[in-house]
């Protein structure tokens, strides 16, 4: 089956728990394209993080119990999902030049 673009720029859960877990462990650590995008996510979700550091955003993170984090997690999801499916429906990415 040929790739599609949402193919391409699909997430799951899971990898969105896993750079949560990067950013608990190490809020310092340098993050690539898709974590920026996934901190971006949240700081949109909780506008209290809009001006936070690394380390403010890792101890909010260490805070959350499961339940909230899987809610938060499903929310980024689905915002991520919805945008890149409306950008790739604009003409926003190409198959040749997006990779993981």
């Amino acid at each position: 089956m040929k790739n599609t673009k949402i193919d391409v720029l699909a997430i799951d859960e899971m990898a969105i728990v896993d750079i949560f877990t990067k950013l608990i462990f190490d809020a310092e650590a340098s993050m690539d394209h898709w974590e920026s995008v996934m901190v971006d996510l949240l700081c949109e979700y909780e506008p209290s993080l809009l001006e936070a550091s690394p380390r403010e955003v890792s101890e909010y993170l260490r805070s959350m119990a499961v339940s909230e984090m899987i809610v938060v997690v499903g929310h980024l999801k689905k915002q991520f999902d919805q945008r890149h499916l409306l950008a790739s429906h604009k003409g926003g990415f190409n198959n040749s030049t997006v990779r993981h």
